[in-house]
């Protein structure tokens, strides 16, 4: 089956596409935080610019016909950048659930904390990987993470950077094989009644760009 990659348009069918996608990467946790208005914030925040879950980070994987699954990535200095307001964002687009969102987020703090801190300047992150079930097992997660690869070279990153769920054994197991190391490990957090806590692994891609410390 032919495979595309296809960058990522705001257009309302896409943003559905990255609604799913984003609760299947994040295990669900975006209801946990906004309810029953996960999908439109997510969609929303997808079709406006400058925010780390704008359509500008967002590439799709598409076979054949159907959109397979998608990668959400930037520089790290492009995440400092949007930071501020994508937390705006999430709390305009949140409307009645912000208490839930506020109160999820301070049971949560210690890992929501570490989610995309501490990266270097020349750390390329990788937000957001996810396959729809259907289409798994078809290598498209390898030809997605070799896609991040040729997209941190254009800006000239040296290493690769993500944040997964400690108890995710099979997506841990795909990033092992990719060449993917364990680096540093959140505290541990509660989230509906589980024990939560997310592992940092990077990938050195280009060993003559040693990383430099992180904007402060």
């Amino acid at each position: 089956m032919h495979m595309t990659l296809m960058p990522a348009q705001p257009s309302s069918e896409q943003a559905a596409h990255f609604a799913r996608l984003a609760q299947i990467a994040s295990d669900q946790f975006f209801s946990h935080l906004f309810g029953p208005r996960a999908q439109s914030v997510l969609s929303s925040m997808f079709q406006e610019p400058n925010n780390d879950n704008s359509h500008v980070y967002t590439t799709f994987l598409q076979e054949g016909d159907e959109i397979a699954g998608m990668l959400q990535a930037y520089p790290a200095i492009e995440a400092r950048r949007c930071a501020r307001r994508s937390n705006w964002l999430y709390l305009r687009h949140a409307s009645w659930q912000i208490p839930r969102a506020l109160a999820v987020g301070i049971r949560l703090g210690s890992v929501l904390e570490f989610l995309g801190s501490d990266l270097d300047d020349r750390d390329f992150y990788i937000a957001m990987l996810a396959i729809y079930p259907q289409f798994r097992r078809r290598g498209h997660s390898q030809t997605l993470l070799n896609h991040a690869e040729d997209l941190a070279a254009t800006h000239d990153c040296s290493r690769l950077a993500l944040d997964v769920d400690e108890r995710n054994q099979i997506a841990r197991a795909v990033y092992r094989r990719a060449g993917f190391q364990r680096i540093a490990q959140s505290k541990k957090a509660d989230l509906a009644g589980e024990r939560l806590s997310v592992l940092r692994l990077a990938k050195l891609l280009s060993p003559n760009l040693a990383p430099t410390a992180p904007a402060k």
